[in-house]
């Protein structure tokens, strides 16, 4: 895997702040600390706001609301897509806020490798609930990008153990090694993959046929390639299918669009 940028962390509690203005309800804030982030959406909110959508090492995924947009001669370059910051933070009743924030690092992506960025980016987003530290994700998320930012000639692996983790995280990556019924997968068997049950021996009814090499292959990470890459890639895609439901995800349809293949 291409390791992802290591940049020190700054320590620091520092105590409580809360407002007594009319946006109390709003504004009105507690000390998290210090926390890498990679912002993952931004949209303006009323006149001169961002509503921020961070993907943190220590909170997991947060909104967070920042001003500034109308000070033209301070480019906010820390807010945008794929920027990786030091960010200060502060707890409000509604949002999270900005103490202060140092730009550590842009994922400098063009082209194709900006859509497949964002693609993480939705799933996170649409998946992940917030508020709940995810730091082993944080660290795959980084090394996709990583490995974007580089080119690497192929994304695969790279996108699969992202999926892989994501499900790991919310709890409904089937047991590989053991079937349903609580026998060791054989590489000579067939299987159906389930998203109530997990793995299922041939002789029950499924949807998702796999053979047993293919699943014990992806059960201990071994680089797949050709056919059996397309089969842990169509194995995802079935594994997360339930929990993104009927609204498709913006960033294939566009990747569709753009460059399928004529």
């Amino acid at each position: 895997m291409i390791p992802s940028p290591h940049f020190s962390r700054p320590n620091g509690f520092n105590g409580f702040n809360r407002g007594n203005s009319s946006d109390q309800m709003l504004e009105r804030r507690e000390e998290l600390g210090r926390t890498l982030a990679v912002v993952l959406n931004k949209r303006s909110f009323k006149e001169s706001g961002f509503l921020v959508d961070l993907f943190t090492l220590e909170y997991g995924r947060i909104t967070l609301l920042t001003r500034g947009r109308a000070n033209p001669k301070r480019p906010l370059h820390h807010l945008e897509l794929f920027s990786y910051s030091d960010w200060h933070l502060k707890e409000g009743r509604v949002f999270h806020f900005a103490h202060e924030v140092d730009l550590l690092y842009t994922f400098s992506l063009k082209g194709r490798e900006i859509w497949t960025a964002y693609y993480l980016n939705e799933l996170l987003l649409r998946l992940m609930p917030k508020h709940q530290p995810a730091p082993e994700l944080f660290q795959v998320y980084q090394e996709v990008l990583a490995a974007l930012a580089e080119d690497v000639e192929d994304i695969s692996p790279y996108l699969r153990h992202f999926e892989r983790s994501l499900l790991a995280y919310l709890g409904i990556l089937p047991d590989l090694f053991y079937d349903a019924a609580g026998d060791p997968i054989h590489s000579q068997k067939s299987y159906y993959l389930s998203h109530e049950e997990g793995v299922l021996p041939i002789e029950f009814p499924g949807t998702f046929k796999i053979s047993g090499e293919v699943i014990l292959k992806i059960a201990e990470e071994e680089t797949l390639v050709g056919e059996e890459a397309l089969i842990y890639r169509n194995m995802m895609r079935y594994l997360l299918a339930p929990l993104i439901g009927d609204k498709p995800l913006q960033s294939r349809i566009w990747m569709q669009r753009l460059y399928r293949k004529r």
